[in-house]
């Protein structure tokens, strides 16, 4: 019923939940990975991906975000419903303009399915039908046990991460979308049980709402981290370490020296003028799954099921145009996973 493209954190926790949801999965990965229903496969092979998506009612992404509007369009082709976990706003916008050719072939496409962007959309819409003119949204995956220099770890792909800091953060600021350079906007916040934290715009988070909160006076993203991170990325950014020719490099040394396997928090606020709804997620210690594949991958898990329900139109949407809030928040309970209004 459902292939999952991509066998890391993410895919591995996305295939998990639908299982124990009773939903027939299989996981595919160009490397060999020991996980139930797994096969080898490489999705740059065209003739055997489509092969395999035309056995499926839904194909989940859990790949780079590079891969997913090509795999939009072979959705189309295969009649299969399609989502993935989003990370980059053209990419995004480009896999949208589908929603004819996918509501002519009755498959749902929805990008955008995770944590930031994914949850968070879901509850800045839920917000903004509310009356809130003003929306702000702070996200951070870290480490429970911080180490320097960086004082964080990799909890999904070194690609998105240097995406999410290299390009700029769309908000909107008195009624007008604007551009911000990422790793600026520095602010400092606090949660119950950490020290001060820091948070700054980064790409991808605010994602499609500047288009679907119609009206919305201010609203940006900001991710979360230990405080001294942003400094020491952004001198790594002005000395040409994320420029085209060297990048590639960068992620390389990146992707071996920060942790991989440590236990990890999820931070989570979105708060406006009609209130703050809060979550803090940790390392499941009885499963083995981090907090980032647990807030990334069980979301995305229960909008495939939302689909195979039949309980989302056919065509091309954004999270908060296709997921009904409360639904969504009370299959995210039942996953351990709360999001707290105060």
């Amino acid at each position: 019923m459902v292939l999952v493209l991509g066998a890391g954190k993410m895919g591995v926790a996305i295939a998990h939940d639908l299982r124990q949801h009773g939903v027939e999965t299989r996981i595919c990965d160009m490397r060999e990975v020991d996980v139930p229903h797994f096969f080898l496969m490489d999705v740059r092979d065209e003739g055997t991906l489509i092969k395999e998506m035309k056995k499926e009612e839904v194909v989940v992404s859990s790949l780079p975000y590079d891969f997913n509007h090509r795999l939009a369009t072979l959705a189309i082709q295969t009649g299969t419903s399609f989502i993935d976990l989003g990370g980059n706003s053209e990419i995004v916008s480009r896999e949208l303009t589908l929603h004819g050719d996918a509501k002519k072939k009755g498959i749902t496409i929805i990008p955008d399915c995770g944590l930031a962007p994914g949850m968070t959309n879901i509850i800045a819409h839920h917000l903004w039908e509310n009356g809130a003119d003003e929306i702000h949204i702070r996200v951070g995956g870290l480490p429970q046990a911080p180490k320097p220099p960086l004082q964080y770890a990799l909890f999904f792909s070194i690609h998105g991460l240097i995406n999410e800091y290299l390009e700029d953060s769309i908000i909107i600021k008195n009624g007008k979308r604007r551009e911000e350079e990422s790793l600026t906007g520095l602010e400092i916040l606090t949660f119950e049980g950490f020290p001060e934290l820091e948070a700054f715009y980064t790409h991808g988070g605010t994602s499609t709402l500047p288009e679907t909160l119609t009206g919305i006076r201010e609203l940006d993203y900001k991710t979360i981290r230990y405080r001294g991170h942003a400094e020491k990325i952004m001198l790594l950014k002005q000395l040409g370490f994320f420029d085209a020719e060297v990048r590639e490099f960068t992620e390389r040394v990146l992707e071996e020296a920060l942790p991989k396997r440590v236990k990890d928090v999820v931070l989570a606020r979105v708060y406006s003028s009609e209130g703050v709804i809060e979550m803090m997620d940790y390392y499941d210690e009885r499963d083995n799954f981090s907090a980032m594949a647990r807030t990334t991958g069980f979301p995305t898990s229960i909008i495939a099921l939302m689909i195979l329900n039949g309980d989302i139109e056919a065509g091309a949407y954004p999270p908060e145009l296709a997921v009904d809030y409360h639904v969504f928040i009370d299959e995210l309970k039942k996953r351990g996973i709360h999001w707290d209004e105060k």
